[in-house]
């Protein structure tokens, strides 16, 4: 019930300022956790089509939870692409050693 408030009360955002880039993390996190995998992949590229003035640390963490869903739908070249992103960004950002397989 929550995820469906908070995707409707997000509902129409643009990606204008970095409070916008913010708002679509969670947005696309409502779907994310709905099982709606693809949803969640457009809502989490529109916020990374605008990266000036915006917070690396919220990029990351859009990259790696857009990389989480390409692996979840299959599409495991752009999952490790990004992945690869973040790594050289934040060799210790969540389990993404793990996902590159890099741990062992």
């Amino acid at each position: 019930m929550a995820l469906r408030i908070a995707a409707r009360l997000t509902a129409g955002i643009t990606n204008e300022t970095p409070v916008d880039t913010a708002l679509l993390l969670y947005r696309g996190r409502a779907p994310a956790r709905l099982g709606l995998a693809d949803a969640a992949i457009d809502v989490f590229t529109l916020a990374l089509r605008r990266r000036k003035d915006r917070a690396d640390s919220l990029l990351r963490q859009l990259r790696y939870e857009r990389a989480v869903l390409y692996d979840q739908v299959g599409r495991k070249a752009q999952a490790r692409r990004e992945l690869e992103r973040v790594y050289a960004e934040a060799p210790g950002f969540e389990d993404v050693r793990d996902r590159l397989g890099l741990n062992k």
